[in-house]
């Protein structure tokens, strides 16, 4: 298992790529449909801060010791959401609303999940499990990676739409 200061390195390079893709865009761009049923940069962060909601109220909810591995589930999150191939279907409580969002405060709510998320690597026991109806009960760590992993998955998606604007 990796250190927490890795870990923490890991989740702030996925983050902080994330951001220097959506910070570029202005703020009519981020509010753009590139394409015929694609979500814009706006919708797709949103997308990203709800996810972040859910799993700050795991990370901090209720937890027990963990019977495995603690890292058990992380190559099957890593397979599933680095195959930029497949199109995955988001959870309705996680999709985007259709509404323009405004640029600097949409970056700023992310920005504010995310130094929670940062916080919990630093502080929290990421060996033991908790509950998540999603996921059934996954140790800290595996939603770590979670985060992570849908973090790189998503900077690959506001990449093709932040193509598509340019060639508009």
């Amino acid at each position: 298992m990796k250190t927490a200061t890795a870990l923490l390195q890991e989740f702030e390079s996925a983050t902080n790529a994330y951001l220097d893709i959506v910070s570029g865009l202005s703020q009519d761009e981020i509010n753009t449909v590139p394409f015929l049923g694609s979500w814009t940069a706006a919708q797709v962060t949103e997308h990203l801060c709800k996810s972040d909601e859910g799993m700050l109220m795991a990370l901090n909810g209720p937890v027990y010791p963990t019977n495995r591995p603690v890292d058990a589930g992380v190559n099957n999150l890593r397979s599933i959401f680095l195959d930029f191939t497949t199109k995955l279907q988001s959870p309705d409580f996680i999709i985007p609303g259709e509404e323009p969002h405004d640029k600097d405060s949409l970056i700023n709510t992310f920005k504010a999940g995310r130094e929670q998320i940062g916080k919990a690597i630093e502080t929290l026991d990421l060996t033991t499990s908790c509950h998540m109806p999603i996921f059934g009960e996954p140790t800290r760590l595996e939603l770590i990676y979670f985060v992570i992993f849908h973090t790189q998955r998503h900077t690959n998606q506001v990449k093709h739409i932040n193509e598509k604007l340019v060639g508009v």
